[in-house]
C-alpha cells in the first residue's frame, strides 16, 4: 500500500474494528477515517487516544477514500457501503480485511465460545514481556497492554478470532488456540454440530508445521482433526499443560504448573476464577509452543491485570464491591458467579443481568435459568436486542426468565428500565454485599450510575 492510501472504516467503534483501524494506520502507513453512531462506547476513548476521529454516518464519507472496510453489523444496504459500491471502490468486511493484514506475519488466532479476549490479552503480555514484539488485536481494552491494539516489529500477529458466521475462516494462522466450543449464536448456527464443524474446518486448515492448542476436557475435542501438532491444557491428568494444587482467594488464585510431566513453577494469578486459570493455561501453552521459556511466561502472567468488563472492579458502594463482567452466555454467567463465590465466600452476591439478544435468550432459556445457582439474588433488566431485532416485534421478556429463576429458589426480580435497578440497589446495598453486573449490552451503566450516586 502507498503512503497516501486512504481507508475508511464503517462502524469503527466496534471492539475489533477500532483495533484494526489503529493497526492498519501503522502497518499500512494509511490515512484512516471512520464513522459510527453517536452512542458512546469504551472504544471512543481508545480511538481518541490514537488520534482517530469518528464521523456520523453519511454516504459522502467515502467520496475521497481508496478502500472501505465495514463492520459485519452493517450490510449492503448501508448508505456508505452503497456509495462505495457505486464508486467502484474495494469494499471488505472486517474479517476479510483483517485476514489480509494478518497474512503479512505469522498468525496466532485465539478462538472459542468463551475466554477469547482474556486469553488473547494474556498471550500478548507474555510475548511483549518476552521481547517478541507482537502485533495484537484484542476484543477489549487491556490496561496492561495500553489498549486493544498494538503494532510490533516481531514475527507474530495475535488476534481474537470469532466464530460468528464463520468469520474466522478468513484467517490463516500458524498457531490456533481453541478455548472451548459451545452454541452461542443461534441466529446463525443451526446446532452445536454446526458450530463444531466450523471449528473443525478452521483447525483443519492449519499447516503441518503449525500447532493447535485446545482444552483437554472439551467434549468435542476429538471431532477437531488437524495436520498440526496438538497440545492440550486443563486440570486433568491427561492434559499436556495442567494446573495443580489450586488455591483461591480475594486476590485471584495460586497454583503449580506442570507441562509434559515437568513442574514449571508456581503461578500467582491476579484475576479471578477457575475459568481464568484455564485461560492462563491456554496462554502459557501457546507461549511454550512459540518458544518462550517458562520463567518469563509465568512472570508475565503474574503481572496480568485483566481486561475491561471481565470481572472488572469498578469501586465500592456503601462498602460493597461493585464488579462488572461481559458474561452473556449461561456458561460464562455460571463461571463468573463461581469466581465471585470462591473469591468472596462471605458476601451476599447480587447478580444484575441483562440478557443479550432475543435469539440467544430464547434458544438458551432453560440454561440461563439454571446458571445463577451461586447468586443470592438475581436482578434482571430487559433483553438487550441486536440491531436487527430492534426493527422486529418481540414477544419474549426478561420477566419470563425471572419467573424461571425464581422457581429454583433464588430471590429474583425484574425491572424493565435500568434506572429502576439503580434506584433499587441504591436503597438496598449493604456493606457485606457484592454487586455484579453481567451482560454484553449496556448493563454496565447500572454499576457506573450506582457508584456515581450519592450514598
Amino acid at each position: 500500500m502507498s503512503l497516501t492510501m486512504r481507508i475508511h472504516f464503517v462502524g469503527i467503534k466496534g471492539a475489533g474494528m477500532s483495533a484494526l483501524a489503529q493497526i492498519t494506520r501503522e502497518m499500512a502507513r494509511a490515512d484512516i477515517t471512520g464513522s459510527d453512531t453517536e452512542q458512546v462506547y469504551f472504544t471512543d476513548e481508545l480511538l481518541a487516544r490514537a488520534g482517530i476521529s469518528v464521523l456520523p454516518f453519511a454516504a459522502a464519507n467515502v467520496d475521497a477514500v481508496d478502500i472501505v472496510v465495514h463492520s459485519p453489523a452493517y450490510g449492503e444496504e448501508h448508505p456508505e457501503i452503497m456509495r462505495a459500491r457505486s464508486l467502484g471502490l474495494p469494499v471488505y468486511s472486517y474479517p476479510e480485511f483483517l485476514g489480509r493484514m494478518m497474512a503479512a506475519k505469522r498468525g496466532v488466532c485465539i478462538a472459542g465460545t468463551h475466554g477469547k479476549t482474556t486469553t488473547t490479552a494474556m498471550i500478548g503480555k507474555i510475548m511483549i514481556d518476552a521481547g517478541l514484539d507482537p502485533c495484537l488485536l484484542i476484543g477489549s481494552d487491556a490496561p496492561c497492554l495500553n489498549g486493544n491494539a498494538r503494532v510490533g516489529d516481531g514475527e507474530y500477529f495475535v488476534i481474537e478470532a470469532c466464530e460468528y458466521r464463520r468469520h474466522f475462516l478468513n484467517y490463516a494462522p500458524v498457531f490456533l488456540v481453541i478455548t472451548n466450543i459451545e452454541l452461542d449464536h443461534p441466529d446463525y448456527f443451526r446446532s452445536i454440530e454446526d458450530v463444531t464443524d466450523a471449528f473443525a474446518e478452521f483447525a483443519g486448515a492449519l499447516p503441518a508445521s503449525g500447532g493447535l492448542i485446545i482444552w483437554d476436557e472439551e467434549p468435542r475435542r476429538h471431532s477437531i482433526r488437524t495436520k498440526a501438532a496438538v497440545t492440550t491444557f486443563g486440570f486433568g491428568a491427561e492434559a499436556d499443560v495442567r494446573a495443580l494444587n489450586v488455591e483461591y482467594g480475594d486476590g485471584g488464585s495460586c497454583f503449580d504448573v506442570c507441562a509434559h510431566g515437568e513442574m514449571l513453577g508456581k503461578l500467582r494469578l491476579p484475576v479471578y476464577g477457575r475459568h481464568n486459570i484455564l485461560n492462563a493455561l491456554a496462554a502459557l501453552t501457546l507461549a511454550l509452543c512459540a518458544g518462550v521459556a517458562p520463567a518469563p511466561a509465568l512472570a508475565a502472567l503474574a503481572g496480568f491485570s485483566g481486561t475491561k468488563r471481565r470481572f472488572e472492579m469498578l469501586g465500592r458502594k456503601n462498602g460493597a464491591p461493585v464488579i462488572d463482567d461481559y458474561a452473556h452466555h449461561p456458561t460464562e454467567i455460571a463461571a463468573t458467579l463461581s469466581a465471585a463465590r470462591l473469591s468472596y465466600p462471605n458476601r451476599r452476591i447480587r447478580a444484575v443481568f441483562q440478557p443479550h439478544t432475543f435469539s440467544r435468550t430464547q434458544r438458551l432459556l432453560p440454561d440461563f435459568a439454571l446458571s445463577f445457582s451461586d447468586a443470592d439474588e438475581v436482578i434482571l433488566a430487559e433483553i438487550f436486542p441486536s440491531a436487527r431485532e430492534k426493527k422486529e416485534p418481540q414477544s419474549l421478556s426478561s420477566g419470563r426468565l425471572a419467573a424461571m429463576i425464581a422457581c429454583s429458589g433464588v430471590k429474583t426480580s425484574y425491572f424493565p428500565a435500568l434506572g429502576e435497578i439503580t434506584d433499587y440497589l441504591r436503597r438496598t446495598v449493604c456493606p457485606d454485599d457484592l454487586v455484579l453486573t453481567l451482560g454484553a449490552g449496556d448493563i454496565y451503566r447500572v454499576a457506573e450510575d450506582l457508584l456515581a450516586a450519592e450514598s
